[in-house]
């Protein structure tokens, strides 16, 4: 008999998402609560905005003790804040979430289950975005080169929402790489996968 796994670190990078944090904390609950098995911790890194977001992370830290709330001591960019969420995470698996709500919560309960069929990372792939001419231009130029350059298996719409075994959450903490985007360095460890 396996050990039960049901143990989820969600990690979401925060900078300037004043606005945001509440209603992702209260879509995040409800995905909770729509699957009682699970057990939840949310990790806010805030990554040294001055917007107020972090009293925002405090008071939602207050109420509820599934919260942690960390702040770095200066802009490190996505990627270290994404670090340090997952080396501070105790999840079996962990879910890396933009703050800003381009990506749907909900779609979290759809990983999971993927996620308890054995996958070891499981990434919500874009169909498109929600920006400007000019990101969305940029974008798919990125991810683009990303499959010419360097792997093919980067999805074509990119991904910024993903959930990751707890194997692969101490492969990345280990590897203490600095010079590549997060995403990618998920695609290079050769964990199974899928999409949703």
């Amino acid at each position: 008999m396996g050990i039960k796994k049901d143990k989820v670190s969600i990690i979401i990078p925060v900078y300037y998402n004043k606005e945001s944090l509440e209603e992702l904390y209260a879509r995040l609950c409800r995905v909770s609560e729509a699957n009682p098995s699970m057990k939840m911790e949310i990790v806010f890194v805030d990554d040294y905005s001055r917007d107020g977001s972090f009293d925002v992370i405090r008071s939602i830290a207050s109420r509820d003790s599934r919260v942690l709330g960390i702040k770095l001591s200066r802009n490190y960019g996505s990627f270290v804040a994404c670090l340090a969420g997952l080396t501070r995470c105790a999840g079996d698996c962990a879910v890396i979430i933009s703050a800003d709500l381009q990506d749907p919560p909900e779609l979290f309960s759809e990983m999971y289950k993927k996620w308890q069929e054995g996958n070891k990372v499981v990434m919500a792939v874009r169909n498109r975005r929600q920006e400007g001419f000019l990101k969305v231009l940029f974008a798919r130029v990125y991810y683009m080169m990303f499959r010419l350059l360097i792997t093919k298996d980067m999805p074509k719409g990119g991904f910024d929402f993903v959930l990751i075994d707890r194997q692969v959450v101490d492969v990345l903490t280990a590897i203490q790489e600095k010079n590549t985007t997060l995403m990618g360095l998920i695609l290079w460890t050769g964990f199974s996968r899928a999409e949703v």
